[in-house]
């Protein structure tokens, strides 16, 4: 199935351990960038925008929830994002310090732990921010931008961890996250206010885990004795007419 989730063994020994290496040069911005989209449901144009103002504080502390703004939102809607799970801050920590020891993204003063609060966090291969890219226009003619390095970014990523041909894809992760999300205590209407997302997008999703969401699987469940206790009836009939 294109676009399945991700489960936690892929994500961590195939797409993080094959991407984030120790030789790998930009092995803790790969690391992020996986984490913030499989933990915190953060799509490929929010990666492009945030800045580090909304993870850490002027006075150098990680934030313990940041608020996406209107201005860069995938859908033009701001929604809360927890920043309180282990490994996402974790990874926040390990990019910060990789950015300090490159002296990227820094301003000459010591709020933001001496970064510019102004500038997009993630830096692309060369060094710079990613940005949007232009592609055609929307339907009331302004220019239409898109996350294409970005994306480009993570379908490498796919590629490199060899789940391309698996049925991964740049959806996987949001999936991953409702998922998780809800197994880690989150209710359908917090992952659909962190997640950005309707209440029937969320539980499609949900339904893609089977184990988990158990009114599904008993359905199938009771569908497939059905069938069964059915075909046994057919065939006790036949036999009866012959």
């Amino acid at each position: 199935m294109k676009g399945r989730p991700i489960s936690n063994s892929e994500l961590w020994d195939y797409l993080i351990g094959k991407n984030c290496g120790r030789k790998s040069e930009f092995k803790e911005r790969n690391k992020l960038v996986l984490v913030l989209m499989n933990h915190c449901g953060i799509r490929p144009i929010e990666l492009c925008l945030i800045t580090s103002q909304l993870l850490i504080s002027s006075t150098g502390l990680l934030n313990e929830l940041f608020i996406i703004p209107e201005s860069i939102s995938f859908d033009g809607n701001e929604r809360p994002i927890p920043l309180t799970n282990d490994e996402v801050k974790s990874a926040i920590e390990s990019y910060l310090a990789w950015l300090q020891a490159k002296g990227l993204n820094t301003h000459p003063h010591k709020s933001y732990l001496g970064f510019n609060p102004n500038l997009p966090l993630l830096v692309s291969d060369n060094y710079k921010e990613f940005g949007l890219q232009h592609r055609g226009k929307k339907i009331d003619g302004s220019k239409k931008l898109l996350p294409i390095a970005m994306n480009k970014l993570i379908d490498s990523l796919i590629v490199k961890a060899g789940l391309n041909d698996c049925g991964v894809d740049r959806t996987s992760f949001i999936k991953a996250f409702v998922i998780e999300g809800y197994k880690s205590g989150l209710s359908v209407n917090d992952l659909i206010i962190i997640g950005g997302m309707s209440d029937t997008t969320v539980k499609t999703y949900l339904a893609a885990d089977l184990e988990q969401y158990s009114p599904i699987t008993e359905w199938f469940i009771d569908r497939g004795i059905r069938k069964q206790k059915k075909l046994e009836s057919l065939r006790k009939m036949r036999r009866f007419k012959i």
